[in-house]
């Protein structure tokens, strides 16, 4: 089956799944009207035929229509699995080339984590948080703190939390894509260090097999050891693995240097051209990365009783409302 129908069929399972009861071919087409897909009856009941036919579907009457069976949901189940797979590497893609922060200047935006923490928790919190920073295992050492009632992007802070922003590493990306080095973002990984020495990789995740961010995940699963790391012991800290052509090594590391200037150092370690970083190998004509996990600070809470609730790749935010880590005590009390 072309592309084409196998789309067609998904949003008649996707319809006849919100529906909860049987419905018919006109009903059908008025639904996918409502979503914005044009479909006359002849086509939508070419499909329903067909799916009938792989069970997809199931015809309970012809006055009635049709039900979708367990198959189908299991089928549609399966390609809204995709459709977010594509849509997490998307938008990796569309916020690097959306954010606007230029090195050169110091000014525009870049791209937010944002995470939720109990207000009751949250002096706790910071302390963990600026341990983290202390020892080099955030994005540089920039942040954000917002109360109850006070939005972010596309949301507001709910009673009784406190909202903390720290820069997603994707900013990197988007800097380096800017001054014209392409970057291609592979894995999202758990990275082990001894006396804050990076040391291999114990986990990796390509971002196109994922539905959420790796180190979100990682730290909902209680993989992180951020604040045993943070104190000089060892652990694992969430890292992404990138890749920049060779030839683009040069000017990655002049870069690279103004990044760290404007207060969003990240890398950890940088390869070699062809050659493995931490026994990860690479295409042809390329240079891997290892960047450090911008949510690492408030995984080390999240670690020690601070539940946290974490979005990566939250928002766009500007540059100019960032704060230097140093400050997150007294915003924090003056929220």
């Amino acid at each position: 089956m072309d592309e084409r129908s196998t789309k067609h069929q998904i949003e008649i399972l996707k319809v006849l799944s919100d529906a909860n009861e049987p419905i018919g071919s006109t009903r059908i087409v008025g639904a996918l009207a409502a979503m914005g897909v044009n479909m006359n009856g002849r086509t939508v009941r070419f499909h329903l035929q067909r799916m009938d036919e792989d069970g997809l579907t199931d015809k309970i009457s012809r006055r009635m229509g049709r039900i979708i069976t367990e198959k189908g949901k299991r089928e549609l189940e399966s390609a809204e699995i995709v459709q977010r797979m594509r849509f997490v590497v998307s938008r990796i893609d569309s916020m690097c080339y959306d954010m606007s922060f230029d090195i050169t200047k110091g000014s525009g935006s870049v791209v937010l984590n944002f995470s939720l923490v109990n207000a009751s928790r949250i002096d706790q919190a910071v302390d963990e948080i600026e341990r983290a920073f202390d020892a080099g295992l955030g994005m540089g050492r920039l942040v954000m703190a917002r109360g109850p009632g006070e939005a972010v992007g596309p949301e507001r802070v709910p009673e009784g939390m406190i909202g903390i922003g720290t820069v997603c590493n994707v900013t990197i990306n988007g800097i380096l894509l800017k001054m014209g080095i392409p970057v291609t973002s592979r894995y999202g990984c758990l990275l082990r260090m001894e006396g804050r020495e990076p040391l291999y990789f114990t986990q990796l995740v390509e971002y196109t097999g994922i539905t959420v961010d790796p180190l979100d995940m990682f730290i909902k699963a209680g993989m992180t050891s951020v604040h045993a790391v943070a104190r000089g012991g060892a652990g694992v800290v969430g890292a992404s693995f990138r890749e920049i052509p060779a030839n683009a090594g040069r000017s990655f590391d002049a870069v690279h240097k103004r990044i760290e200037r404007a207060g969003m150092a990240g890398v950890l370690a940088v390869g070699k051209p062809n050659q493995p970083l931490f026994n990860v190998p690479v295409d042809e004509g390329t240079i891997g990365i290892a960047v450090v996990g911008g949510l690492n600070p408030v995984a080390a809470a999240h670690e020690t009783g601070c539940a946290t609730s974490n979005t990566a790749l939250h928002s766009l935010v500007d540059f100019s409302e960032l704060r230097d880590y140093h400050e997150l005590r007294d915003l924090v009390k003056n929220l």
